[in-house]
């Protein structure tokens, strides 16, 4: 038989993440993502994530302490960001950023515990490589909030060089918590197949980064952010979306392989934090928009199972957090490598080599001819 793309296709059993499409809900663990966006943080969500449960105060603590310490990369790894074009893509960069974290470090061992202190190590780099990357093509120098709380609040700092407000904090950590995990995308599939071959953490989180890029996955982030700017006002989205769709195009923002039903459910976080944002910025021109475009084009083409997904309500809150429109991609692996390093841990408890077969198509018994009886 020939599954197209691996549609359904089951690869492994997993107790990670779980998505209720007649229900239109997500678990982690078994705990309702919009619980956990409301209620917990980043570093809680990927050390349920990580290790299968909530951890107590203490460890925590312990655990935050663990990413505190390996937040600043290695110097060769600096260096290599400190020389990368100002005109590179910083998600290439970040990609090229965590693969040198893999040098110099003995790659042997490949049990659990060698593999997760890797994922924190990667999980902790990754915001001072992309926000140093940033300051560096504009001009400015690094910093390194050490006095920064958690995460998010690190992220912010460190990309706009000003300790972010308590409001805007939150908002980045249920975007990190939102986009930690959702099931084996394409990006958690390819970190799989990669760790697969017994492959370190390294190497599997850089390929994961690699098939986020694409506009089909967590490119179309940037897309969405970039049509925003296109479009400009609510008085454009019906002429604006008509005209793409005549021409047969794709609207950002809108379709995912899974929700056929209906829209994202992660979308009722995501609203709501848009909406506090534009509040304390005092600007409700984006999240109006976003809301316009939500309503009209699902007017159009709900009928034919395309509805809004998270990227749509996702550009307007980097835009509200200051968050240039090609950090978005980056941002979003900031919080996917969550996700990522469980699913790696958890396949190589029953590892099998992935390696699937194709349906041949081509010609069969042709035979050689010497190049100077070629036509």
């Amino acid at each position: 038989m020939y599954f197209p793309g691996l549609e359904g296709v089951v690869i492994k059993e997993t107790k990670i993440c779980h998505i209720d499409l007649e229900n239109s809900k997500i678990y982690y663990r078994g705990y309702d993502l919009e619980e956990l966006a409301l209620n917990s943080s980043f570093e809680e969500v990927a050390y349920l994530l990580w290790f299968g449960r909530f951890p107590t105060r203490r460890e925590l603590e312990e655990f935050k302490n663990e990413l505190k310490n390996y937040r600043r990369p290695p110097r060769h790894v600096e260096e290599i960001v400190a020389a990368a074009p100002p005109s590179a893509e910083p998600i290439d960069v970040l990609r090229t950023g965590v693969s040198a974290l893999a040098l110099g470090e003995d790659l042997s061992a490949k049990d659990p515990e060698a593999e997760l202190r890797r994922g924190e190590r990667i999980t902790a780099a990754m915001p001072y490589i992309v926000a140093a990357f940033h300051r560096l093509r504009s001009g400015q120098r690094p910093v390194d909030p050490a006095e920064a709380a958690s995460h998010a609040e690190y992220y912010l700092w460190a990309v706009r060089g000003e300790r972010p407000s308590p409001r805007e904090v939150k908002a980045l950590d249920v975007m990190l918590v939102i986009y930690a995990e959702h099931s084996m995308n394409n990006s958690a599939f390819t970190a799989v197949s990669v760790a697969s071959t017994l492959a370190d953490m390294y190497a599997a989180v850089t390929a994961a980064i690699a098939s986020l890029k694409g506009p089909l996955h967590g490119g179309a982030n940037v897309d969405a952010a970039k049509m925003l700017e296109e479009v400009g006002s609510v008085q454009r989205v019906q002429s604006w979306v008509d005209e793409q769709l005549a021409k047969g195009r794709r609207i950002p923002g809108f379709g995912h392989r899974l929700y056929k039903k209906g829209p994202d459910p992660r979308l009722r976080v995501l609203r709501v934090l848009a909406r506090d944002l534009a509040a304390e910025r005092g600007d409700f021109r984006w999240v109006e928009l976003a809301e316009k475009l939500e309503e009209y084009v699902t007017s159009k083409l709900s009928q034919k199972g395309i509805y809004p997904n998270t990227d749509l309500y996702a550009a307007v809150i980097f835009r509200y957090l200051g968050l240039p429109v090609d950090l978005n991609l980056p941002t979003f692996a900031v919080s996917r490598v969550a996700g990522w390093v469980a699913h790696v841990v958890e396949y190589r408890q029953s590892n099998r080599l992935i390696r699937p077969t194709e349906r041949y198509t081509g010609p069969l018994g042709l035979r050689y001819v010497p190049i100077d009886q070629r036509g």
